[in-house]
């Protein structure tokens, strides 16, 4: 058994430098590019060794969408230490949708969209992202009752589901398809929108199905 810290610290590097390299090649060539081989290249490593630490696609994947997601997450942290409290879901926001400018989301919008091709043949990836985007969920859910107590759980659950939707189907259009990034305002705009005609008509009757259930 390997017991040595400095072997630890070099298998994390050596993961590390696949995940990133299969990070560029996902957001630079898309999912039709996507190999063993390729990703060996990019990272300039040998094949042998990418699927030493990765046997299948579905594992590499699966690993991928939790390092990408920590990327994220240490955007936000850095930059939610610098806001105050009330400021925080205004920080949220303008960072997902591209806004925020001393703390820029990371350039690898592309990749999540070959995530998301991927996870219709691959149950565990598709799990894992469910994971993700209900916790991002939870996150602006309890954002959203922070900044507006006058809203509901049930308003900040649907508002949370909203967001995230919008979200990630505005990077689909601007990151992927190309259009203009001139529709970040555009869509950071309607979601003040949205979440103000909730509060101007608190009496609306909730639906009756539940935010972030997963099941047909």
């Amino acid at each position: 058994m390997n017991t040595d810290p400095d072997d630890d610290d070099q298998t994390e590097d050596k993961k590390t430098q696949i995940l990133n390299a299969a990070t560029r090649l996902l957001t630079g060539r898309g999912l039709q590019a996507f190999s063993f081989e390729a990703v060996a290249n990019e990272a300039g490593l040998s094949r042998q060794l990418v699927r030493y630490y990765y046997p299948d696609l579905d594992a590499l994947m699966v690993e991928l969408c939790g390092h990408l997601q920590q990327v994220y997450q240490d955007a936000l942290v850095a930059g939610i230490v610098e806001v105050r409290k009330v400021e925080r879901l205004k920080f949220f926001l303008d960072f997902l949708f591209g806004l925020s400018k001393d703390h820029p989301m990371p350039d690898n919008l592309e990749a999540y969209d070959a995530l998301f091709a991927y996870a219709v043949g691959s149950a565990s990836l598709k799990e894992r992202l469910c994971d993700k985007y209900k916790t991002l969920g939870h996150v602006i859910l309890h954002e959203l009752a922070i900044t507006h107590p006058e809203l509901g759980d049930a308003a900040c659950k649907e508002l949370s589901f909203l967001v995230v939707s919008m979200m990630h189907a505005h990077w689909s259009y601007v990151a992927t398809l190309g259009f203009s990034p001139h529709h970040n305002r555009i869509a950071r705009d309607a979601i003040d929108r949205l979440i103000a005609s909730y509060i101007n008509d608190p009496a609306a009757a909730p639906s009756s199905e539940e935010p972030w259930s997963q099941g047909r």
